[in-house]
């Protein structure tokens, strides 16, 4: 009978252990979900479209939904809310966050500079002819509002002065804007600048040859959240490395991944697509201060506060910097990619 106790108590001890392991995997697989949010239909969005997949995100154990929303600053107060865990962003969105008291900070940068075409209509010549038109940005925050505005101001511009700024939504309906010439020009990114082309836009300028440093596409978070998640930070980055990697050596297939999600069909489109995301993504995805501090001086125009905070308040390179230290992008890419 005693043997029959104690081997009961056995048993009940081991069933005890393994439902509180299965309580315990099922806690922390449920603390691993994560919503990642993309922000644009650009190339420079293109590693958050491939990471889901060709299933980076699954090789780092991570379990992520992907999303999309509009722009940054709607995608920033989501994150700030803590619903999203990682969002792209720009500059602006997370230097704004901060001077007011939000812990949003980027962990990585695509881009470290404002990259955008300046299309327009072809009755517009001309910058100057922009004088007393209007131009069309995505949202008042996003990357396009900011970066127009300094291109303009070196131009001898003022937006809302000079240049009427209208809200439009995202790029494609830019482009369409543009097609029934509701506004007379717009910063656009590839695809839909070679779109909005294809329709009766021509390209003004390529902001591009004025090298406005800007950090154009954050990888952002939340201090919080790189505080209390960091192994899920530093493996978010990983796919994120992967992702770039994947894009620059996997072309055949990294187009496709473009057609899916730009609703793009054209082939000589996508590849042009492709060849601009070349052109300024960082395989490293390390921030520049230059783009946050540009930004913070644009900013001191309105707000002093940004005349008073240093452009290392908001951002976070250690992510990036432990991984070069482990020699992960070495082994990624075969040699160091910097």
């Amino acid at each position: 009978m005693s043997q029959i106790r104690n081997s009961a108590r056995g048993s009940i001890g081991w069933c005890a252990a393994a439902l509180l392991v299965l309580v315990v995997n099922h806690s922390q697989a449920h603390a691993q979900k994560l919503v990642i949010a993309w922000t644009s239909v650009s190339a420079f969005n293109s590693p958050f479209w491939i990471m889901p997949e060709v299933g980076f995100y699954k090789q780092e154990g991570l379990d992520v939904d992907t999303i999309f929303i509009l722009s940054s600053p709607t995608a920033a107060k989501a994150t700030l809310a803590g619903d999203i865990a990682i969002s792209a962003q720009n500059s602006q969105v997370v230097a704004d966050s901060g001077l007011a008291g939000g812990d949003l900070v980027a962990i990585g940068a695509a881009v470290n500079m404002v990259p955008f075409y300046l299309m327009s209509t072809p009755e517009i010549r001309t910058i100057a002819d922009l004088k007393g038109k209007s131009v069309g940005i995505s949202r008042f925050g996003a990357a396009s509002d900011f970066g127009t505005r300094m291109f303009l101001a070196k131009h001898g511009l003022e937006a809302n002065k000079d240049v009427a700024f209208v809200q439009i939504g995202g790029q494609p309906e830019i482009a369409a804007a543009l097609a029934k010439k509701l506004i007379a020009a717009a910063a656009m990114s590839q695809p839909m600048a070679a779109v909005a082309e294809q329709q009766g836009a021509r390209l003004l300028a390529n902001m591009v040859k004025d090298e406005i440093p800007f950090v154009h596409l954050a990888i952002t978070t939340t201090r919080r959240f790189i505080k209390d998640k960091r192994p899920q930070a530093k493996a978010f980055m990983r796919a994120y490395a992967r992702a770039m990697h994947f894009l620059y050596t996997r072309k055949d297939e990294s187009l496709g991944i473009f057609q899916k999600y730009t609703k793009v069909k054209d082939a000589k489109i996508l590849e042009s697509t492709l060849k601009y995301g070349y052109e300024f993504m960082e395989k490293v995805p390390l921030v520049k201060a230059a783009g946050f501090q540009v930004t913070l001086d644009e900013i001191g125009r309105g707000n002093p506060k940004a005349k008073q905070a240093k452009a290392q308040q908001f951002f976070d390179n250690s992510l990036i910097q432990e991984l070069l230290d482990e020699g992960f992008f070495t082994k990624l890419w075969g040699k160091s990619p910097l």
